[in-house]
């Protein structure tokens, strides 16, 4: 790897690093591009030679935030599936994961929160596109095309009065559902 393109990478790692810090206490519309080179020691000219715009950073750590999630999972997730649908084990593990991801529960608990759904969502969408045959491609893209990103999501960002038990199965029975119509 050439020095340019480590210098770029770890600059890049600066700016998410610094935005991290920040959004622990400011909503992300809150924060500055002025903020984040001072607290990433860059200036602003550097700032925009990576991202056009704030919300193109915000986007990335979104989407960093899911494949960390995700990718921890990796050889956890059960097959086949359980009474035609995903089993619970496996939706239980998501969930946990999803809730242990301190970066993407705080998007789900931002003012704003509705506004990046979307980018979580399309986050899971690219990490399931991603060219490798594994298990976790195929539940990340099955729980996408199920819809139950939306629930989860609704889920946490209401914090609805539901428990994780309940969520888990109210997701495997919906999983049954979608199966049988696949048939």
């Amino acid at each position: 790897m050439d020095k340019r393109r480590v210098r770029s990478e770890k600059t890049k790692a600066a700016i998410k690093q610094a935005f991290l810090v920040l959004f622990k206490t400011k909503e992300p519309e809150e924060i500055t591009v002025v903020e984040l080179c001072k607290k990433a020691g860059i200036n602003r000219s550097t700032f925009y030679a990576h991202y056009e715009y704030i919300e193109l950073l915000i986007e990335e750590v979104l989407k960093d935030s899911v494949h960390e999630m995700i990718s921890g999972m990796d050889t956890q997730w059960e097959l086949p599936l359980e009474d035609g649908g995903v089993s619970r084990n496996s939706i239980a593990l998501y969930l946990d994961s999803f809730l242990r991801n301190s970066t993407l529960r705080r998007f789900c608990t931002c003012t704003n929160s509705n506004k990046y759904i979307s980018s979580i969502i399309r986050a899971h969408v690219e990490y399931s596109l991603i060219p490798i045959e594994d298990t976790t491609r195929y539940y990340v893209s099955y729980f996408h095309y199920a819809g139950v990103m939306n629930f989860l999501l609704e889920w946490l960002n209401r914090w609805l009065p539901i428990s994780k038990e309940r969520v888990v199965e109210i997701i495997h029975e919906y999983s049954k559902n979608m199966y049988k119509s696949w048939d």
